[in-house]
């Protein structure tokens, strides 16, 4: 039976019931680990419940079983008094309900805008017509303003383009401002924010509550949980051990019942260090324009960098960090470098890696490419580090992601400490780890400053700064300001904060996205200008090259291939490549050419039965998950044997109107120039239409898709259906261009698509696409045979030309990469 959200509605109003939702018993194990053990919450209407509890007590669990994302071993949830069924609830049925979350590892999809991020969040407001988007753009630009004003984020700017602070705007504004919404889950959602963007939540919280919005606040910083929530709920060990009105709660209560020490919180104060006046880093160029003299980091100091998020600080880590690299930055050192990096799934954690494995590999790297690696030394040097943040060893074994966000910091941090570098960079380290976890840390930071090693810390919480020696506060992108010793406070930091942000900050991202457009743009046109460089030589060599037959003469045999690399694109946006799609092409080729000519009606159901053959890969791909490559080879083989039993030999006949769908002629235009860039025209209709961008989302960030209620299935099904139409496309025009079959026809276009989709700008790890630019490649690579005869070489060089070029554009993207790595 179909999920009806209606039917709660229903409730209310029949039964008046005024609790929102409520949770009754839930249980969730994962193997021997109890996530949650009978835990029961109600959430009422306008209601602000903030959610504590150490790291793995059990909050993202729960959270998630609320929201649709898990289900729970046993249990009750109930909305509006009614009760929900597990077999019928997942992320889409929450939605539908008006539950959005927050989730602690973003859920953003990088490769699309902001705008298309908020459509993914809401998607019933688009249409299949032109300007769709300017609706999103207008929502985007509406909820970032009415949770973070001034935030001066540009809608149309892709989210990689984005700190990760932005990020984190950004996803809180789609999913607390987006219509219909009743109950909003936050998780740790000022992580990433300053204070005053984190003010500016808290005020637009109580403004929504006040209108009947419930929201959960889940959080480490205590004092904030405090101030917003109504109401307070405690996790430990999976279990509910405290659940009162926040007016009751205090930090130091907190603290204890999450097992925490209350003595620990006074530690919190200045450290003590072995800093000598060895210079060990100097800072100058951009970052200290303004200032007389360059600043100096001595061996065995404590410097915190402070500030707005996205003013400087986390471009003079990654100064520090490729300073060997990039010599103009204008930081200078000579030391090994440490990094714990801010952004845990992109630049942090190894997905596949077991824990010790991710905690050992910056060990690992400094032993050399042919070294013994014991696994038992590795352990061993592990041990320590984990047992002093309180991870437990116990779990080196298991996958990193099967860590609670909080627990994979941790091996984050342990990571940079069991390496000896002497120069360790911090980003954000404390970012979702509970408080006992961070007084933890401080503590040994302090330890290992006193050892000589030298700690530069980008924090978002200054009250954390606090503990260093000397603190650099950063606005518009330098040091405005050095605060030592006493002079050290939260005060005197957000003061010095505000110098000339608000004229600094929307041009820095604007010239943040500029170099995005430019490097987007750079990339996209290589194909373009190879195509352009080829032409002009064989029109310089033959002038009647650029006649009517003369293009058609050698472009129509380009039509083939370029339906076979757009065939290609598609599956690649969903990060997988199609090994078998030239020999698709060749089958539908060969059934063209002998079924459909000889009885049209037969060979018209089997291509539509190869069609949806071919769909069901994707099918088969997603729910099994099963490699992309393993299953597309293996169809390869199957396509050949079917082509090789219905035409064991090349033949056959291709049909009079197939002919006449690829000969005929417009007003002495070449034919097979209004073909091609009529395929191309389709391929960025595709993608520009609604069903392109979650197709782009996918192949971006599948987890993302599926938490705001995307199903994978579906949406593979359908991206093998449109990338089977252009293939089977590709084989009609081989049996017209032709006249006849061959099942190896296709053969030799499978590499070749995927040539002609990385030259034309597309990314083969998924998600960004370019159809423009794919066709220029493809045709680019159908003219090297012709350039060659044209030079009097031979068509033996064909393949290693092919490979000359399509090397040469891709040491050009890299330089494109490595101009924008420098700004």
């Amino acid at each position: 039976m179909k999920f009806n959200p209606h039917a709660f509605e229903a409730a209310t109003k029949e039964d008046g019931v005024a609790c929102l939702v409520s949770l009754k018993d839930i249980v969730k194990s994962y193997g021997s680990t109890i996530a949650n053990s009978g835990i029961s919450l109600s959430i009422d209407p306008g209601e602000v419940i903030g959610l504590v509890g150490g790291n793995g007590a059990g909050k993202s669990t729960l959270m998630k079983i609320l929201c649709g994302g898990t289900s729970q071993d046993s249990g009750v949830i109930a909305f509006s008094g009614a009760e929900i069924r597990t077999t019928e609830y997942g992320p889409a049925e929450a939605q539908a309900l008006g539950i959005r979350m927050v989730h602690q590892e973003l859920s953003l999809c990088g490769n699309l805008s902001v705008a298309e991020n908020f459509f993914l969040e809401l998607p019933q407001g688009a249409k299949f017509l032109p300007g769709w988007r300017s609706r999103y753009r207008d929502q985007a630009r509406a909820a970032l303003d009415a949770v973070f004003p001034g935030s001066a984020i540009d809608v149309d700017s892709g989210v990689a383009n984005l700190t990760i602070g932005e990020r984190q705007i950004v996803e809180i504004a789609r999913a607390a401002a987006v219509p219909g919404v009743r109950l909003v889950v936050l998780d740790e959602p000022t992580s990433s924010l300053d204070q005053d963007r984190s003010r500016q939540l808290r005020a637009y919280i109580r403004r929504r509550s006040a209108e009947g919005v419930a929201f959960i606040f889940i959080s480490h910083k205590l004092q904030e949980v405090i101030d917003i929530a109504t109401k307070v709920a405690v996790l430990r060990n999976g279990q509910m051990v405290w659940n009162g009105a926040a007016s009751e709660a205090s930090i130091e209560k907190l603290v204890q019942l999450m097992g925490g020490n209350v003595n620990a919180l006074a530690a919190h104060g200045t450290s003590a260090t072995a800093s000598t006046a060895e210079e060990i880093i100097r800072i100058g160029g951009k970052f200290t324009a303004g200032r007389e003299n360059e600043i100096a980091i001595c061996r065995g100091e404590i410097v915190g960098l402070a500030g707005l998020e996205g003013s400087g600080q986390k471009e003079l880590l990654e100064a520090i960090f490729l300073s060997r690299r990039f010599a103009k930055s204008g930081v200078e050192h000579q030391q090994k470098i440490g990094y714990i990096a801010g952004d845990r799934p992109r630049e942090g954690i190894f997905s596949q890696w077991s824990v010790l494995s991710n905690i050992s590999i910056s060990r690992i790297a400094a032993l050399g490419s042919f070294a013994f690696i014991s696994e038992s030394a590795e352990r061993s040097a592990a041990e320590g580090p984990a047992d002093d943040l309180r991870l437990a060893r116990n779990r080196f074994d298991s996958n990193i992601l099967e860590l609670s966000g909080g627990n994979q910091q941790k091996a984050l941090v342990a990571r940079a400490l069991v390496d000896d570098a002497p120069v360790i960079l911090l980003d954000d380290p404390t970012r979702g780890v509970d408080i006992a976890t961070k007084q933890d840390f401080y503590r040994i930071c302090s330890e290992i400053a006193a050892e000589g090693r030298t700690l530069v810390w980008l924090s978002t919480e200054e009250a954390e700064l606090q503990t260093a020696d000397r603190v650099l506060v950063f606005s518009g992108g330098r040091i405005v300001q050095e605060l030592v010793g006493e002079e050290i406070t939260e005060e005197a930091m957000v003061a010095a904060s505000f110098v000339h942000q608000a004229a600094s900050g929307t041009e820095a991202n604007e010239e943040k996205a500029k170099h995005a457009r430019y490097a987007r743009w750079a990339v996209q046109s290589a194909s373009f200008v190879s195509l352009a460089v080829v032409l002009s030589v064989m029109v310089a060599m033959n002038p009647a090259v650029f006649s009517v037959f003369g293009l058609d003469l050698l472009l129509m045999p380009a039509l083939s291939l370029v339906l076979v690399a757009i065939a290609q694109m598609f599956v690649v946006g969903g990060s997988e490549i199609d090994l078998g799609v030239g020999t698709f092409a060749g089958l539908i080729s060969v059934l063209s050419a002998t079924l459909l000519y000889d009885q049209p009606a037969y060979g018209a159901l089997a291509i539509i039965a190869a069609l949806a053959a071919y769909a069901a890969l994707g099918v088969l791909i997603t729910a099994r998950k099963i490699p992309a490559i393993v299953v597309t080879l293996g169809a390869s083989f199957i396509w050949l044997g079917i082509g090789y039993s219905v035409q064991p030999t090349p033949g056959g006949s291709s049909p009079d109107w197939l002919s006449s769908l690829f000969g005929w002629s417009l007003a002495g235009l070449p034919t097979s120039v209004i073909l091609i860039v009529g395929v191309g025209l389709i391929a960025v209709l595709i993608d520009r239409t609604p069903l392109g961008v979650v197709l782009r989302g996918f192949g971006a960030n599948a987890n993302a898709m599926a938490k705001s209620g995307w199903r994978s299935v579906n949406y593979a099904l359908v991206r093998y259906l449109i990338s089977g139409l252009f293939a089977a496309a590709a084989g009609l025009s081989l049996t017209a261009i032709n006249t006849a079959s061959d099942i190896n026809s296709g053969n030799s276009y499978t590499l070749l698509s995927v040539a002609a989709v990385v030259m034309g700008g597309s990314s083969l790890i998924g998600g960004i696409i370019s159809p423009a630019g794919v066709v220029a490649g493809a045709v680019t690579l159908s003219l090297i045979g012709a350039l060659l005869g044209v030079l009097n070489v031979s068509s033996d060089y064909n393949a290693a030309t092919q490979g000359i070029v399509l090397i040469l554009l891709l040491a050009f993207r890299s330089m494109v990469a490595d101009r924008r790595s420098e700004r």
